[in-house]
């Protein structure tokens, strides 16, 4: 499948959530974009069959210059795709340039929609684009304002002829005004892009604010979820967070190695030396079995004494790698302790989808080696 048909299934298919970053903000930018775009190709076709009054020439080189736009924007994003860095400012410039065709054509009509760049960026943790989001939204609203007046449906009649109530200027219905304003240019920076600017600068602030709110919110979330999914004493996921991922489907495309391991004589050590020194022993094995812990493996305490590991693309080598790594460490550990430190160890290789089989299996083995220890 080509590059291209691989981005656009990501956009449009139903499960948006990614681990690499900034990925699953521009899915949903992208899909905003779009239906922004509909959205004004309906408005278009009204006007078209006379629901609105919109010059049709004005809605005519609006809808032109939006099309050309969309499709500039699409072989850019479709050429970058949606991992690049540059990305999110591709999505937040078209949305401004479509903003800005918008406002430009309607003007009043659209006027509430010139804060939607910043209200993209805020989907992003980086402040650099919601600057760079205020910025171009501040030069669409210069924009906007000007080319609306010239080349638009005005909205700004009333500001640029009078600033008289209607009845000083007019008379049986009829308009008494026979002139502009002289002076345009400062009358519309005065009345229109200075007081826009200050509610986008306003609009800006409180969408700032309301992103820390919802990081922090965010932020003390995961750390509760994370807290709930590790085992205190030996700092591993714990039986639930093993559970949680047995039953996902975490694993399910990929082929896993599944460790596991089984502490030896901890009644012994619990009877002899005091359920202190037992903890000592469980707390040594979990230290044991992280220090040999790579990058693809996750470890978790499966019971009081048992401990798992699952390895991610695991293959039969790297499990018997593993076990060779963490005998070595074991083995350092135990000969300093005064009571015996170790554990019985197996493992199995098989497709995640089959995880509760592969554990049964690494358990079996696990089992033999025990009973082979204690023959």
């Amino acid at each position: 499948m080509s590059k291209d048909k691989i981005a656009w299934s990501e956009i449009f298919k139903k499960n948006t959530y990614y681990e690499q970053k900034d990925k699953m903000q521009n899915i949903f930018s992208i899909r905003c974009i779009i239906i922004v775009f509909l959205l004004y190709s309906f408005t278009f076709f009204l006007n078209l069959i006379d629901v609105f009054i919109v010059d049709t020439q004005i809605f005519v080189i609006s809808y032109v210059e939006m099309i050309v736009a969309l499709l500039i924007y699409l072989a850019l994003l479709t050429s970058i795709g949606l991992e690049k860095p540059v990305t999110k400012y591709l999505n937040i410039t078209v949305i401004a340039v479509m903003v800005t065709i918008a406002g430009s054509a309607l003007t009043y009509h659209t006027v509430i929609i010139v804060v939607i760049p910043i209200i993209f960026s805020s989907m992003y943790a980086d402040k650099k684009l919601a600057n760079y989001a205020f910025v171009i939204t501040i030069l669409s609203i210069i924009i906007t304002t000007y080319a609306g007046y010239y080349n638009g449906v005005c909205d700004a009649n009333m500001a640029l002829l009078t600033t008289n109530k209607l009845s000083d200027i007019s008379k049986d219905g009829v308009f008494l005004m026979n002139e502009v304003n002289k002076n345009p240019l400062a009358t519309l920076g005065l009345y229109y892009v200075v007081p826009r600017s200050l509610l986008a600068t306003c609009f800006y602030a409180v969408c700032k604010n309301v992103y820390h709110i919802v990081e922090k919110m965010m932020e003390n979330a995961i750390r509760v979820k994370t807290l709930a999914a590790m085992d205190d004493m030996t700092g591993m996921y714990n039986r639930n967070k093993l559970l949680e991922v047995v039953n996902s489907d975490t694993y399910k495309d990929m082929q896993v190695a599944i460790i596991y391991w089984d502490i030896n004589r901890l009644k012994y050590v619990n009877d002899t030396f005091g359920h202190l020194s037992g903890d000592f022993l469980i707390v040594k094995i979990a230290e044991s079995i992280r220090q040999v812990c790579g990058e693809q493996a996750e470890t978790f305490r499966y019971g009081g004494d048992e401990f798992i590991m699952i390895i991610k693309n695991g293959t039969a080598d790297l499990a018997e790698e593993i076990i060779a790594k963490w005998k070595k460490v074991v083995t350092e550990i135990d000969d300093t302790s005064k009571f015996p430190i170790s554990a019985s160890v197996g493992y199995a290789v098989g497709q995640g989808e089959d995880i509760r089989t592969i554990i049964g299996k690494a358990d079996k083995k696990m089992y033999a080696n025990k009973d082979q220890r204690r023959e």
